[in-house]
């Protein structure tokens, strides 16, 4: 039975109304009690539909954290809250020169999804002489977070982010970390309480092991360590990643950057965004293919993997971050059948063995994958998202509908999740999830505002 999509618009809307703080969304009550930085992206964007105001004091209050370099932080803290671990004096972030003073904050980043949020801000507003003020104001704290991405991130000047920490990707237990992780050894195990075990009602099996989570925990003391000072940390910190997410979505946030620059009439920075993105379409198949001398997507192996830069090696481990890429328009007419192919495919929940049609965060056939745990398995709605534009973008309507609906189906029946389990549909994770709400207002809507520019 189709979902009754009014109903689900005005759930959608009662979810995110039901998290907002103020003068931010939280993501979720309880496990995640704080603002999220992609998370904070991805509401603006649902509120953008109904909420002009909301969306505009979302994004001020995270991109008032901003750190002097220009990194927009992972977290922003709310003071009144002591549920959440590591906390703002865990992170210490007055080490760095770079941190805002009077703010609480993490000391690492997330997917840059907040151009494209701005833009669709504009786009959804009735009164659009009251966004330009907002945009003029962002705009060049936009540039000089994107300028730190393309140059403390990657020295490289390949186009493409480094990420320091799995919890910068934004796919924090990905069996993509899993080689990289265990090359750290901890020299000194920090003492503290897992609180996200508490949150979920002591489901373990849903969020990362103890074992990895003292990992994440480690690599934050050794940030302390280096003060946070990114040129050290590039040359020495023993996590270094080029990560495919990050970089897809930072390849269209810069399109959507100059879509702003040319509602403004701003013609300052335009070549230099014209720059980064000339510079991630010149080296996205060369760090990100390993397949050199295979036509794309022709096997699995000749998908897109992350690389590490520390072991000097591709992490061909099978994800969704391999399938992410078709958001970003890099993949040729000529390859993109091929392409296509994997994302219906049966490794993928594309031939009726899963609950819905949307995709798992791992590949169903790998012995890493686990239907319950975090990003090693579970479906998760902003990655459905990021492929179902893709797929419009490419002239695939009726898989992208297919996922739509699928998502439509788990939030209609299994409510408004963090993630799911393929198999059975089962919420999992934080409660009234934030950006679950918000991005299903998206597709309900239906605009192709977030559709990738050619």
């Amino acid at each position: 039975m189709s979902p009754n999509l009014n109903k689900l618009l005005e759930d959608s809307k009662t979810t995110l109304e039901g998290n907002w703080e103020g003068n931010f969304t939280i993501p979720s009550a309880t496990l995640y009690p704080h603002q999220w930085s992609w998370d904070s992206a991805f509401i603006a964007i649902g509120n953008s539909y109904f909420d002009t105001q909301r969306s505009i004091k979302e994004l001020k209050y995270l991109f008032n954290a901003q750190w002097k370099n220009g990194m927009i932080p992972h977290i922003v803290f709310n003071d009144k809250e002591k549920t959440y671990f590591p906390a703002a004096d865990f992170y210490d972030i007055k080490r760095s020169a770079n941190a805002p003073k009077n703010i609480g904050t993490s000391c690492m980043t997330q997917p840059p999804v907040h151009a494209i949020s701005c833009y669709y801000v504009y786009k959804n507003a009735s009164d659009k002489d009251e966004v330009i003020g907002f945009l003029k104001w962002i705009y060049p704290k936009l540039i000089a977070f994107h300028r730190y991405l393309m140059t403390s991130r990657d020295p490289e000047n390949s186009g493409l982010v480094t990420i320091f920490h799995p919890w910068e990707s934004g796919l924090d237990d990905s069996p993509i970390w899993d080689h990289a992780l265990s090359k750290i050894k901890i020299q000194h195990l920090i003492k503290f309480k897992r609180l996200d075990v508490i949150a979920v009602d002591g489901a373990k099996d849903t969020i990362p092991a103890d074992n990895m989570y003292n990992k994440f925990i480690y690599m934050i003391q050794l940030m302390k360590d280096y003060n946070y000072d990114e040129d050290k940390l590039y040359q020495n910190f023993p996590f270094k990643i080029k990560d495919i997410v990050f970089s897809s979505i930072l390849y269209v946030a810069n399109k959507y950057l100059l879509k702003i620059a040319n509602i403004l009439g701003e013609s300052n920075n335009v070549g230099e965004i014209q720059q980064w993105i000339f510079r991630t379409k010149q080296n996205f198949f060369k760090f990100f293919f390993p397949a050199k001398g295979q036509q794309l997507g022709i096997t699995e192996d000749a998908l897109f993997y992350d690389y590490d830069l520390v072991n000097k090696m591709w992490i061909i481990k099978r994800t969704i971050s391999s399938l992410i890429p078709i958001y970003t328009g890099l993949i040729s007419k000529n390859d993109i059948s091929n392409y296509v192919k994997w994302i219906s495919n049966h490794h993928w929940c594309g031939d009726g063995q899963c609950h819905t049609f949307a995709l798992p965060s791992t590949d169903l056939k790998e012995k890493y994958f686990r239907e319950k745990t975090y990003w090693r398995g579970p479906i998760w709605v902003n990655t459905n998202w990021l492929i179902y534009l893709g797929l419009l973008r490419y002239g695939y309507p009726d898989l992208a509908e297919h996922i739509k609906q699928g998502i439509f189906e788990l939030v209609s029946n299994h409510g408004f999740r963090e993630y799911y389990d393929p198999f059975t549909g089962q919420g999992l994770g934080g409660k009234a999830f934030s950006w679950t709400a918000a991005l299903v207002i998206d597709m309900i809507e239906n605009k192709g505002i977030g559709i990738p520019p050619e």
